[in-house]
């Protein structure tokens, strides 16, 4: 047992011997194996950290757009219930309606709130006559039956706030382009406030 201990600790000295620079070797492999691990688990801690935070902004926003929505669609509903206990709704009426909502006082995330009536062909000169009842200038509906024949028409009657730039919108045909057709078609089928597709808004020069 001695003579075997003695052996092996003679192979050692002679390895050191043979590799002198063996020790300083192994210790700086453990050095790199340590600092890679740990750079690996900062890293890894880190991406954790900010997959959190995204999560928690994105739950935020999620429910910032929620409020928004339902907020909209409750003024949606208030604006249904004028119209339907009203038998006539003038333009006296409704800047009166939109101020008693408190809207926000910049209209934050919408242009603002409008009325749409939905219009048959053959009434559409009876529909400019009321669009243009107490304008200067008058208005059409737009785009025009020649331009696109068609039964059915929803042309925006009323706009507020009212701004030179929602007066643009006051005349367009809504159900004429199809993204709005199609979500309005939706909410009369469903009896609810529907979100279209991406639009331009008229204000902004799109249709």
């Amino acid at each position: 047992m001695v003579t075997e201990e003695l052996q092996r600790k003679g192979r050692r000295r002679r390895w050191l011997i043979d590799y002198p620079r063996g020790i300083p070797v192994l210790i700086f492999v453990l050095v790199t194996a340590i600092t890679v691990l740990s750079v690996f688990s900062i890293e890894r801690g880190e991406v954790e950290r900010d997959a959190a935070d995204v999560s928690r902004k994105a739950q935020a926003m999620t429910s910032a757009i929620e409020r928004r929505a339902y907020t909209s669609s409750a003024y949606l509903r208030a604006g249904a219930a004028l119209f339907s206990t009203q038998a006539d709704v003038t333009p006296a009426v409704f800047p009166r309606f939109v101020s008693e909502l408190t809207l926000d006082s910049n209209y934050r995330g919408a242009e603002g709130i409008g009325w749409a009536p939905v219009v048959a062909a053959n009434q559409l000169r009876s529909f400019e006559g009321r669009l243009n009842a107490e304008r200067i200038s008058d208005k059409m509906v737009r785009p025009t039956l020649q331009e696109q024949p068609r039964e059915i028409l929803t042309p925006i009657l009323y706009m507020q706030p009212d701004t030179a730039r929602n007066r643009r919108a006051l005349g367009y045909d809504m159900y004429s382009q199809p993204v709005r057709r199609t979500a309005m078609d939706l909410a009369a089928a469903n009896d609810r406030p529907t979100a279209s597709g991406p639009v331009v808004l008229v204000q902004e020069g799109g249709g």
